[in-house]
C-alpha cells in the first residue's frame, strides 16, 4: 500500500508541483464540466464495450491494486503447504476424506490455516475443483496434465479482458480529449464579435487546452500505469496456477508428497528464488 501511495504522491507532485513552479494558478486546471465530458466518456465506452462481468473483475483489480494484494512469497508458500497439507490428509485417510473440506472451504480447518488462498478466488477455486475430481477416481485415459492447462487457460483469459479494455481506453483517452476541446473552442467562437470580453476569451481557451491536457494525463499517468500493473498481476496469477498444476498433475500421478512438493517447487518464479532455497 505505501508504494502505492508513494507512486501517487510523486505523480501528482511532479504534475501539480512543475506547473506551478512555471508561475501557474491551480484554479487554471479546475474545470470540472472538462472532467465529466471526458471521464464520463470513457466510462460509457468502458460499459457499452465490455460484459458485465468484466466490470466486477475491473473492480477487482483495483481493490487488489491499491491493497496491494498481488501474488506474493507468502501466497506461493501458503499455496504449498496447502496443496502438501490436504495430500498428505489424503494419503492418510484417503481422498474421500477430502470431501468435506472442499464442499465449504471457508470451513474447513485445513484451508483456513491459509487465508491467502482462500481470499484468492480463481485459485481456491482450481485448487477445489481438481481435488474434487481426483475425488471422482478419473481413468488415468484422461490426461490430467492437459485438463489442467485448459483450466489455466480459461481463467487467464478471462483475467485478460480487464487489461484489454482499459488498455482500450486508454488509447482513447486523448481523443476524448480533444472532443472537450473542441467543445471548448465552439464555445469560445461564440464569444466573438462585437464588444468582445478578452477575459472570458482566454478563459475559454484556456478551459479548452485543459480538456486536452486532461485526457493525455488520464490516459499516460492514470489508466496506462494501472492496465501494465494487472497484466503483472496476471502473469503472477499465471505462474501460482502453473505451479498448483505441477503439484497436482504429480500427486495425480501417484508420487509421494514430498516429491510432489519438490515438483511444484521447482516451478517458484526466479523472482521468488529465496523461497525456492527455503523449500527445497
Amino acid at each position: 500500500m505505501i508504494s502505492k501511495v508513494i507512486a501517487i504522491f510523486i505523480i501528482l507532485g511532479s504534475f501539480i508541483g512543475g506547473f506551478l513552479m512555471e508561475g501557474g494558478s491551480l484554479l487554471s486546471l479546475w474545470h470540472p464540466a472538462e472532467l465529466i465530458i471526458i471521464l464520463g466518456i470513457s466510462l460509457g465506452v468502458f460499459l457499452a464495450a465490455t460484459p458485465v462481468y468484466v466490470w466486477g473483475q475491473t473492480l477487482i483489480f483495483i481493490g487488489r491494486f491499491f491493497k496491494n494484494t498481488r501474488v506474493n512469497r507468502e501466497t506461493y508458500e501458503e499455496t504449498l503447504f496447502l496443496l502438501d497439507e490436504l495430500s498428505r490428509f489424503s494419503r492418510k485417510f484417503g481422498l474421500l476424506a477430502l470431501e468435506k473440506h472442499l464442499i465449504l472451504p471457508e470451513e474447513s480447518d485445513i484451508f483456513l490455516k491459509y487465508p491467502r488462498v482462500l481470499s484468492h478466488k480463481e485459485l481456491k477455486k482450481f485448487i477445489v475443483d481438481n481435488f474434487s475430481y481426483l475425488l471422482l477416481n478419473p481413468p488415468t485415459s484422461l490426461p490430467f496434465n492437459y485438463y489442467l492447462e485448459d483450466q489455466i487457460e480459461d481463467v487467464i483469459q478471462s483475467m485478460m479482458e480487464v487489461p484489454k479494455a482499459t488498455g482500450k481506453i486508454a488509447a482513447l483517452l486523448p481523443g476524448f480529449g480533444i472532443v472537450a476541446a473542441v467543445m471548448g473552442i465552439i464555445i469560445t467562437m461564440n464569444l466573438l464579435g462585437g464588444d468582445m470580453d478578452v477575459a472570458k476569451i482566454g478563459t475559454s481557451i484556456g478551459s479548452a487546452l485543459v480538456g486536452t491536457l486532461t485526457g493525455i494525463f488520464f490516459s499516460f499517468g492514470v489508466v496506462s500505469p494501472f492496465t501494465h500493473a494487472v497484466e503483472i498481476m496476471i502473469r503472477q496469477d499465471r505462474s501460482i496456477f502453473e505451479m498448483s498444476a505441477s503439484f497436482l498433475n504429480a500427486f495425480a500421478s501417484g508420487v509421494s508428497p514430498r516429491m510432489a512438493m519438490e515438483v511444484g517447487r521447482q516451478r517458484i518464479p526466479t523472482e521468488f528464488e529465496l523461497l525456492r532455497e527455503e523449500i527445497g
